[in-house]
């Protein structure tokens, strides 16, 4: 770094910033004078430092250092830029509201140059070598230079943990790109860069996707989401959903925590505050009852079985266990507040349940070849619109079902630049490599979930060894899908129809096309480490013909 500028004169840092950003050409000037006119700005803030000014300028709670110049907009661009430079010569430390809320056009230049650092220039060389766009590769080395200067710290001193903080305030104040509902976050591509150079250890995630997946919930942090007041209640309920959760799937021991905790003993503890125990009076259970009809949200509480059944299996195991450990559960045991009259007529609801939730299949069913229709003329119209503009060279028009398009250029540095497209007659412009690429994963995510009949968190668990193959005596080839327990904890094995076996196909050949597209040599090396079928249909290496999770998705180009 350039030292310690806290209490430094005008000149002195005027000086300095002439020097370490001195512009190319006749503007060496320019920076002279952004800085005269930024630090004069700050100098009318209180303060001993220039940190202590900055602040007092209330600039580090988001309000952009351009609106001190009003609506002179030249103005406004040489405040932000001198704002950048005192930044990155960490003159000032900012807040990320007080750093992102300003636009820098070549922040990490500036920060690279001041800080001469070569763990830094290493990573700024890998990401140049990263198959994306231009843009991209910019935004990755912006944002590890941002989370620097927000944390004060050099390169190797950025964590794991520091990098996920950077990225999770970005998101929570809509700064990575997108809105605060998107699942964007900041630094999705330095975090595998920086995993490759040996910047993090070995045991942290691979992806950032991955360091923000929270993954299943323990009991106890499920438990303690409700704060429950009662602590001998809130060990008591632990200690039982834990006991019960070895003979639970995950989704199940969810709803019965939701079931026991939030919608049982909290609800007690609302209407009487001082229960200590599972001796309920005949008020209170009348009361929880009478709230166990109405949901939060004010809707009719259509299963009131479930919760009522799992009240009173808890009372009764506490009963059953109290027999064999006493010293443990024999305190809890307390008379059970469920009565057969609550329970009257079960069968007859769960018949109602059941006949609901058919009625809605029933309804559905008929929809269903609409959507696959609509889904795979979306996707082949994209398709065929896409293959006409790559015909063509940027500039050029052409004409595709009786509309005539105008195939506009794209930055040229991008390694896989864009396909973008202009209607004439109505003006529209058209991303059309990225809506081709949404529109065939709509199809694929479609068409498999209907022809093979899975659930949505069995269609994420798909990879490369789902799909098999199985030869019979006879020599028929049958492809199978290998379906990973979900629900019924169980795992399925799926003969494949023809109309199945062309999607995953058409999964295959985009994850393909995707490989040999950012690189030939890469490519080659990913398929030699596969195994199972004949060749690589586009490389005609030993590859496998199934879904790989070491594939990328299909290149959007966007």
């Amino acid at each position: 770094m350039l030292g310690d500028f806290a209490t430094a004169s005008v000149e002195e840092i005027t000086a300095v910033v002439v020097e370490h950003f001195r512009p190319s050409g006749s503007k060496t000037w320019k920076p002279q004078q952004e800085t005269r006119e930024f630090l004069g700005y700050l100098a009318g803030f209180p303060g001993d430092t220039w940190q202590e000014r900055w602040e007092a300028s209330g600039h580090d709670a988001g309000r952009p250092v351009g609106q001190a110049a009003g609506d002179n907009v030249a103005l406004r661009r040489r405040l932000s830029a001198a704002a950048g430079r005192a930044f990155a010569m960490r003159l000032i430390h900012p807040t990320l509201l007080g750093l992102r809320s300003n636009t820098f056009t070549r922040y990490a230049p500036w920060f690279r140059s001041v800080a001469n650092d070569p763990w830094l220039e290493e990573f700024c060389e890998r990401v140049d070598r990263l198959p994306v766009g231009a843009a991209r590769r910019g935004r990755t080395k912006s944002d590890v230079c941002y989370a620097l200067t927000v944390f004060g710290i050099d390169l190797d001193g950025l964590t794991p943990e520091a990098l996920l903080h950077y990225a999770v305030e970005c998101r929570a104040h809509a700064l990575a790109g997108e809105n605060t509902e998107s699942g964007t976050y900041s630094g999705t591509l330095a975090w595998p860069v920086l995993h490759e150079m040996g910047q993090f250890p070995a045991s942290a995630p691979k992806t950032l996707r991955a360091a923000v997946t929270r993954g299943q919930l323990s009991v106890e942090e499920a438990v303690d989401r409700h704060q429950i007041r009662n602590r001998e209640m809130r060990d008591l309920l632990v200690e039982y959903i834990s006991r019960r959760s070895a003979e639970l799937d995950y989704s199940t021991l969810r709803h019965l925590i939701n079931r026991l905790v939030k919608t049982f003993w909290k609800v007690i503890e609302e209407i009487n505050p001082s229960q200590a125990d599972l001796r309920l009076s005949e008020e209170t259970f009348t009361q929880w009852k009478e709230k166990l009809l109405v949901l939060p949200g004010g809707k009719p509480r259509l299963d009131m079985d479930g919760p009522l059944l799992a009240v009173r299996a808890l009372y009764l195991d506490l009963h059953t266990w109290s027999v064999a450990e006493p010293e443990r559960w024999a305190k809890w045991v307390a008379p059970c507040p469920v009565r057969d009259v609550d329970l009257r007529h079960f069968q007859l609801r769960r018949r109602r349940l059941q006949e609901r939730m058919a009625n809605r299949t029933r309804v559905r069913q008929p929809l269903l070849p609409i959507l696959s229709q609509h889904v795979n003329d979306s996707w082949h119209r994209l398709k065929t619109l896409l293959e006409a503009a790559r015909s063509v060279s940027p500039g050029e028009e052409f004409v595709h079902d009786d509309t005539t398009w105008l195939r506009v250029s794209c930055n040229p540095r991008h390694n896989r630049p864009p396909v973008r497209v202009v209607n004439r007659a109505t003006g529209e412009l058209v991303r059309l490599s990225w809506e081709e690429n949404a529109a065939f994963w709509q199809w694929a995510v479609v068409e498999t979930l209907r022809l093979a009949g899975l659930r949505a968190e069995e269609l994420t668990e798909l990879s490369h060894l789902s799909v098999r193959q199985d030869q019979r005596a006879n020599g028929e080839v049958v492809a199978l899908l290998v379906i990973s327990p979900s629900k019924s904890d169980r795992e399925r094995v799926i003969p494949m129809s023809a109309e199945l076996f062309h999607v995953i196909a058409q999964i295959i050949r985009g994850a393909t096309a995707a490989n040999t597209a950012q690189s030939r040599s890469a490519s080659a090396t990913t398929c030699t480490r596969r195994s199972g079928a004949k060749s690589c249909p586009t490389c005609s290496r030993p590859s496998t013909a199934a879904l790989s999770a070491a594939c990328p998705p299909r290149p959007c180009g966007a």
